[in-house]
């Protein structure tokens, strides 16, 4: 039998607290509580998608993650926190507090979800002091955060956030690091640690990716003066670092709840969040590094003659006297009975008329593809869907540019030999040789006289030994380059088609003079090279030029673009010696131009015969051209045209069928409709799941209807 002045102590009822990470396009949530004067983070949700601008879609987001989060501590549902901490991108805050308009989307974000923000800090901020507050160091390193749609790239020195960059995320992961990266202009040495997080990509995967890059090669243009070291981050660890960086403030009004043994998260993760940059209206960039706390002397040990004796003290709580009027027209009881009706009725009204839900339906959308033709023609006053015609305009521009490639040909040149020859004619006739009478040597290389030589002839008299032929002297050149020319002296040369018994020549001295060499020259595929080449520049330019002058409401034709040459300048000829060669040209740019409603109208006309019944066009509908033919003021284009079906729904009849009932019914139903795949209700105000119904009255339930992912 217990004894009645023994009671048992109650332990406290503990209070649960969500943190929210909220960045451009997804959220991210944890519930977490206080243990031993720190907070310590419980569960941790999945990553949810919103769209990034409107604020239905970043509730829904919200209200996924949070339930996702609270089921992972309570799956019955009755743990449902009711006070956040906020964790925002860098650009939702302006001068230390949050921007107007993200102000306004998270009161309207708390007022749905019935929530009570107690206060918010900046994700990468709470992400570096949980980091510096783990390590104990001020960090210095480079946070990659890999988003669905953007990478965010923040610059961290000394337990300090320098920047944070946004790139719009590509195929190329290692471009958009590098686009990041070249933004911290203002940075001599970018930090040789890079930390990767997310909750959603293949982190490994890029980490290996960026491992292989060469980020000191000269090509990269990066001030990196080591090879960075990257890490991984763990899953959550943003979400985690906002509800660890929030606490603080919340821990200075929360009673400790001792626990009985080590807390199961990390020393890392219960950390003192005073430390981790959390205070209210101030930006924890511009705060001083924690400093390291003054040491604690021990008390004194207690006398042996003297035990300590604790003494508890409970705080004295006066509570004010309510009164109550006394009716004495009804029995207390029977008042009793009234008011708890009356309360009852209360309740059961709230329940019946308060509520309101969104119910979003995700359609599968059906493709349609179509293709026609369409002739654009200037002469063309209106539309004409019979013949697919719409009125058109040319515009015109002109435009330059200059390109200079390397010469990749080659070309032999240098000097001819030169020398002096005699001619000797054995003939009793004198003969005379023209210029460039040709001579030619035993081993192959020709010669051809400067000057036109007069020979005379042979003379003598019947004594055999008085025989004298006729000699010249004469100067040659040789007919090719090269050193091949350089004859030694004393060779005979045939002359012409004469025979040597004829005629005859001989070199007294050595020819010299002949050299050769190969150098770069101009080739004729240098020349298709760089037309080709300043041929799409200038297509490029002229399609700029030409969309600068369309109106809004008006569409280049890009595919109509023509170019027509107006003048060509080369540095250099094909053949000629160079290293490089230039070529600038000038030409006139003609387009296509037509109205985008009219183009748009055509379309629709087009598409409507193809529709079947019970589906509508959206209006996501895609379109190409490609030119077909030209003419002096018409364009015939081959049009391809994509666009996407959605099932029509009778939104009231749908409604109707819903309402009051619980989810797990309306989802039965809605299942049921066809093309549906995914179903999300988002039910105000929040309650128990098994209290969880839709709304009683149709004009409490939305019915938003988009198509699937």
């Amino acid at each position: 039998m217990p004894l009645p002045f023994f009671k048992k102590n109650t332990p406290s009822s503990r209070e649960y607290f969500f943190a929210l990470e909220i960045d451009r396009h997804t959220v991210n949530s944890a519930v977490w509580t206080v243990v031993n004067a720190a907070p310590q983070v419980l569960s941790v949700s999945n990553r949810v998608s919103w769209d990034g601008t409107g604020d239905d879609s970043l509730i829904q987001a919200c209200d996924r993650s949070l339930t996702d989060a609270a089921e992972h501590v309570d799956s019955s549902g009755n743990t449902q926190p009711q006070k956040v901490i906020l964790g925002l991108p860098a650009d939702w805050i302006d001068q230390e507090k949050i921007s107007p308009p993200h102000l306004k989307t998270l009161k309207i974000l708390t007022q749905k979800l019935s929530l009570t923000a107690v206060g918010f800090v900046v994700t990468t901020e709470a992400v570096v002091r949980f980091l510096q507050n783990s390590e104990g160091t001020p960090i210095t390193a480079l946070l990659l955060g890999f988003w669905p749609q953007y990478l965010e790239v923040t610059l961290a020195r000394l337990g300090k956030i320098d920047r944070t960059n946004y790139v719009t995320r590509s195929s190329d992961v290692v471009s958009d690091v590098t686009e990041g990266l070249s933004r911290f202009s203002h940075v001599d040495l970018l930090p040789s640690r890079i930390l990767l997080y997310d909750d959603s990509q293949n982190l490994e995967e890029i980490k290996q990716t960026l491992l292989k890059h060469p980020w000191q090669a000269p090509q990269t243009r990066l001030p990196f003066l080591h090879f960075p070291k990257i890490e991984i981050l763990s899953p959550g660890f943003p979400v985690r670092a906002v509800a660890l960086a929030g606490g603080g403030e919340v821990i200075q009004t929360v009673d400790a709840i001792p626990a009985s043994g080590p807390p199961s998260t990390p020393p890392s993760q219960s950390a003192s969040v005073a430390d981790l940059g959390f205070i209210p209206e101030a930006d924890v960039a511009h705060l001083p590094p924690p400093q390291p706390a003054s040491p604690v002397p021990l008390p004194p040990l207690p006398s042996a003659s003297a035990p300590a004796r604790r003494t508890f003290r409970l705080p004295v709580v006066s509570f004010p006297r309510i009164r109550f009027p006394r009716l004495s027209v009804f029995p207390a009881p029977l008042a009793s009975i009234g008011l708890i009706i009356t309360l009852g009725l209360g309740l059961l009204a709230a329940y019946w008329f308060l509520p309101t839900a969104t119910v979003v339906l995700s359609v599968n959308l059906q493709p349609l593809a179509h293709q026609f033709e369409l002739t654009a023609a200037a002469q063309t006053a209106d539309v004409d869907t019979t013949k697919s015609q719409l009125p058109s305009r040319f515009l015109e521009v002109t435009v330059s540019d200059d390109q200079t490639l390397p010469a990749t040909g080659s070309k032999l040149i240098g000097d001819k030999a030169v020398g002096s020859i005699t001619v000797i004619n054995g003939t009793s006739v004198p003969r005379t040789f023209p210029s460039g009478t040709v001579i030619t040597s035993p081993s192959g290389p020709k010669f051809v006289f400067d000057t036109e030589i007069q020979v005379a002839s042979a003379s003598g008299t019947a004594d055999p030994n008085s025989y004298q032929p006729g000699k010249t002297t004469a100067k040659v050149t040789a007919a090719q380059i090269g050193s091949d020319s350089n004859l030694s002296a004393g060779t005979q040369f045939k002359i012409g088609n004469f025979s040597t018994l004829d005629f005859v020549a001989k070199n007294d001295t050595a020819f010299s003079g002949g050299t050769s060499q190969q150098v770069k020259a101009v080739a004729k595929d240098d020349l298709a090279s760089l037309r080709s080449k300043i041929s799409d520049s200038l297509k490029d330019l002229a399609q700029q030029e030409l969309s600068g002058k369309v109106s809004a409401s008006d569409s280049l034709v890009t595919e109509s673009v023509q170019l027509q040459t107006v003048s060509e300048e080369l540095s250099h000829k094909e053949g000629e010696v160079a290293d490089e060669v230039t070529l600038r040209l000038s030409v006139k740019a003609r387009g296509l131009v037509f109205s985008k409603n009219d183009l748009d109208s055509l379309i629709s006309n087009s598409l409507k015969p193809l529709v079947p019944q019970g589906f509508a066009l959206t209006e996501d509908i895609r379109h190409s051209f490609t030119v077909k033919s030209t003419g002096a003021d018409t364009v015939s284009l081959n049009v391809e045209v994509k666009a996407f079906l959605m099932p029509e729904y009778e939104t009231g009849s749908i409604i109707k069928s819903i309402t009051g009932k619980s989810a797990s019914s309306a989802r039965d139903f809605l299942s049921g409709l066809p093309a549906v795949s995914a179903i999300e209700f988002v039910v105000s105000p929040r309650l128990p799941a098994k209290f969880l119904t839709l709304p009683h009255i149709s004009d409490r339930i939305k019915l938003q209807i988009q198509a699937s992912p």
